[in-house]
């Protein structure tokens, strides 16, 4: 803010009717600007002196003290209102971080809640897609030169475990187990299915 402008702000300033913001800018300059404070200063007492004299009133004995202690009001005007709008900013981000930690919990409860009661869901363990080994073929081989091969090995010993859960949990999945090695159900004894 210029000279200028805050020659015509000094009638608002005294009426008091400078918003924040001007009234921020309009303080800063008066301290920095010996001249316009002290125009400031004889507009005060002036203005002051014939209000007081047009309503009959008694006037001051120390208009400087009178123009030190408005300018020591405004100046605390504008403190509170930097400390007011400190304190609503840290309210406002207390209230969104507590409503953030309550609704994560609430949120991973759900989460939680969820899973215990999910029904078991058909399985997709074997897929048609994940059955083109020939296990039966490594079966046969000596497999201790293929990779995996005890793996292989291991799974073509339980078929049957496999199969027995599948019956109970996922019925289409035991019949694809079932076409997918016909040799093994076939020719098991005790698994013939």
């Amino acid at each position: 803010m210029n000279c200028i402008e805050v020659q015509r702000l000094m009638m608002p300033f005294i009426d008091n009717k400078l918003s924040i913001e001007q009234l921020e800018e309009f303080m800063e300059h008066i301290k920095s600007c010996p001249d316009c404070m002290e125009e400031l200063e004889v507009h005060y007492i002036l203005l002051t002196g014939m209000r007081r004299l047009d309503a009959d009133k008694e006037l001051s004995d120390n208009f400087h003290e009178d123009f030190v202690e408005i300018l020591h009001e405004n100046e605390e005007k504008l403190i509170h209102n930097k400390f007011s709008h400190i304190r609503k900013r840290i309210i406002l981000i207390l209230i969104i971080s507590i409503a953030a930690i309550a609704s994560s919990f609430h949120i991973g409860e759900y989460v939680v809640q969820d899973v215990l009661k999910e029904e078991p869901k058909n399985s997709n363990y074997l897929a048609q897609d994940l059955f083109f080994a020939d296990f039966y073929g490594y079966r046969q081989q000596d497999i201790s030169n293929i990779p995996g091969g005890l793996f292989t090995g291991q799974i073509m010993s339980q078929l049957d475990s496999i199969y027995d859960y599948l019956i109970v949990k996922d019925e289409d999945g035991a019949k694809r187990l079932k076409e997918k090695f016909p040799e093994h159900f076939d020719s098991t004894g005790p698994y013939l299915r």
